[in-house]
């Protein structure tokens, strides 16, 4: 039995096939990722839509004392004497104190 040898190219050769094959699993990877950053774009702008609407934590029209107090630059203690001396809109939520924007812009307004 006579066996033929076919001569194996070395890792600097190719042969034509080869570079062909290559080149067109090059192309179809490119596509491929192409197509995923098409999906990304595409998943990223409908969640841009979907939080767009809604208001972020900074634009609530209530917050917490403390999220006021921040809000304004203040001291928490100072934000708790504007909210007994009803210097600004508070409604209790439980043991919560809540504070309107609203009020707190008008405060701002007022100057005091």
């Amino acid at each position: 039995m006579t066996e033929q040898l076919h001569p194996t190219p070395t890792n600097m050769e190719t042969t034509e096939n080869e570079k062909l094959s290559l080149a067109e699993e090059l192309h179809h990877i490119s596509e491929q990722l192409e197509e995923l950053i098409q999906l990304i774009k595409g998943s990223a702008s409908r969640n841009k839509e979907s939080t767009s609407d809604r208001p972020s934590q900074n634009d609530s029209e209530v917050m917490t004392v403390k999220e006021a107090a921040a809000f304004l630059r203040i001291s928490l203690p100072m934000m708790y004497e504007f909210a007994r001396t009803g210097k600004v809109h508070t409604v209790m939520a439980g043991r919560k104190i809540l504070v309107s924007r609203s009020s707190l812009m008008a405060l701002l307004r007022e100057g005091d």
